[in-house]
């Protein structure tokens, strides 16, 4: 598999969230521009990039317990909810690969909601290059409250997408 990598680490201590490759920097565009759609609840910026026939997976992980595997459509991501809050999802460190029109990215991450942290997990996107743009096909995601700790880069300089967000800045 060809791979154009920007090496993850669970602490966030060295690797680089700068793009390798022009092909690498579409990729986590298109991962910085799902992630602030999913946020700030755009769903036309989220039509954009999803491919809606996918399904994707999460899971809620906490010492001594792992929560059961759950699928949702990503379809029901574009679902109108009157009561959502802008939130904040960011990422750093992430590992690209690509071969061919397939890629997949895999990072830790965060999420911040009203100016606090939620929790912390890893997030591994798979993407399709269709109609001359890369889309998110699904997404696999855990959600660990008490990971935060481990996972965090030392600075949120690397941290991406930085800026677009409705939410309250993720300093």
């Amino acid at each position: 598999m060809l791979c154009a990598c920007a090496t993850a680490t669970p602490t966030g201590s060295t690797a680089s969230t700068a793009a390798k490759s022009p092909q690498e920097a579409e990729i986590l565009a298109t991962v910085d521009t799902f992630l602030l759609a999913i946020g700030n609840h755009d769903d036309e910026a989220l039509e954009e990039v999803l491919i809606t026939e996918g399904v994707s997976w999460i899971q809620t992980i906490k010492p001594g317990e792992e929560g059961k595997v759950q699928p949702y459509t990503n379809e029901g991501m574009l679902e109108p909810d009157p009561d959502a809050d802008p939130f904040i999802e960011r990422y750093w460190n992430p590992t690209v690969t690509v071969r061919g029109g397939l890629a997949q990215v895999w990072a830790p991450y965060e999420l911040r909601d009203n100016g606090e942290q939620v929790h912390c997990g890893i997030d591994a996107f798979d993407l399709v290059h269709l109609d001359g743009a890369w889309r998110v096909a699904s997404i696999l995601s855990t959600m660990e409250p008490d990971a935060c700790a481990k996972l965090m880069p030392p600075s949120p300089a690397a941290m991406r997408p930085r800026d677009g967000w409705k939410e309250t800045r993720n300093e």
